[in-house]
């Protein structure tokens, strides 16, 4: 029995409105799984997080501790906009670019350096010049150095996106680099001043400050190691002027005091045409004194970089970061240690 077209209308109705029903209860119930990343959960519906973690999330320039480990370029900049403060290498040694092969072959300035070895003499009319030479240097070897170290975060720090805590790592990865390297631009300096002997006894600035406006004698204080340095770079002849002296923070402390204030701190600073760093990484009762980024070089073989890498095993992801550096001094006599500041 043929149907009629009245009736095979009604039925073509009937599941295309069945198709429709079903398609609108399958896109309901996907609705009702989905929970966004980063939108808010209302009280009772399960706190569910996307493991491993979805795309990284900027809101407005706040950026995710899930968007940092993915990008360690970004660490990398933190680190070092953190390492640019209280850095002392930059002060002492000028930058010289990079290094080939591990290690830096460098000439050291000496004593005689600012004549030649024989004096010229007088010549007569068609007599032949004197041959006048100067010392020739043995090179020295300065190897580079690879320093650095590696911290993590837990799955649960980033899930959470603890910014604080994962600052706080980072910080404390960046000062121990600045200490370190601190404390190897002092090292450098130390080896250079046991052998060249370029070490003064200075006055005893504690007890300096401790006297009144009446009884203050400026040859028992800084005053006088100032000018003795620079009588000294003038006695060596070697173009030296001494323009920063490297101080713990006790003698910055009776510097300022025996000066009477900062007014007059200052004052003195700008008489004498230096400047004042200080740093914990210069031993109490010690100042250093160099004449800026003349003493050395510091080369990079590798710059300050950063690695990220995730262990599945403990659920946690490391932060690596290293910097391959050698600092040298060129000119020993650009570098004086004052002893016995502290009585």
């Amino acid at each position: 029995m043929r149907t009629s077209t009245y009736e095979r209308d009604r039925q073509l109705n009937v599941r295309e409105a069945a198709h429709q029903l079903l398609l609108a209860e399958m896109k309901e119930t996907a609705r009702s799984r989905i929970v966004s990343i980063g939108a808010p959960i209302e009280a009772g519906s399960p706190a569910a997080t996307p493991h491993p973690l979805g795309p990284p999330t900027i809101s407005g320039t706040n950026i995710t501790v899930d968007l940092m480990l993915q990008q360690p370029t970004r660490i990398t900049r933190m680190i070092m906009d953190l390492t640019l403060q209280r850095f002392i290498a930059d002060r002492v040694f000028a930058s010289a670019g990079g290094v080939q092969g591990g290690a830096v072959i460098y000439e050291e300035a000496v004593m005689n350096e600012l004549y030649l070895a024989r004096d010229i003499e007088r010549v007569e009319p068609g007599m032949e010049f004197p041959i006048v030479t100067s010392e020739r240097r043995v090179p020295k070897v300065a190897p580079v150095e690879k320093w650095g170290g590696k911290v993590w975060i837990s799955d649960e720090a980033r899930d959470r996106n603890m910014s604080a805590s994962f600052t706080n790592q980072i910080r404390q990865l960046g000062n121990t680099v600045v200490r370190k390297l601190n404390q190897r631009a002092i090292e450098v300096l130390e080896a250079s001043i046991a052998a060249s002997g370029q070490t003064v006894a200075g006055r005893n600035w504690s007890a300096y400050a401790g006297l009144t406006p009446n009884t203050t004698a400026f040859n028992a204080g800084p005053l006088r190691d100032f000018a003795l340095a620079q009588q000294m770079a003038e006695e060596d002849e070697l173009g030296v002027v001494y323009t920063l002296w490297i101080i713990n923070p006790q003698e910055y402390t009776n510097l300022v005091v025996g000066a009477g204030g900062p007014a007059n701190f200052q004052a003195l600073l700008s008489a004498m045409n230096i400047s004042i760093y200080v740093s914990n990484r210069v031993t109490p009762g010690t100042a250093y004194v160099v004449a800026g980024t003349t003493t050395g070089e510091m080369r990079v073989e590798k710059p300050l970089g950063t690695v990220t890498w995730r262990e599945e095993g403990r659920e946690r992801t490391w932060v690596q970061a290293s910097v391959r550096p050698v600092m040298y001094v060129t000119n020993p006599y650009a570098v004086l240690k004052f002893t016995g500041l502290a009585g």
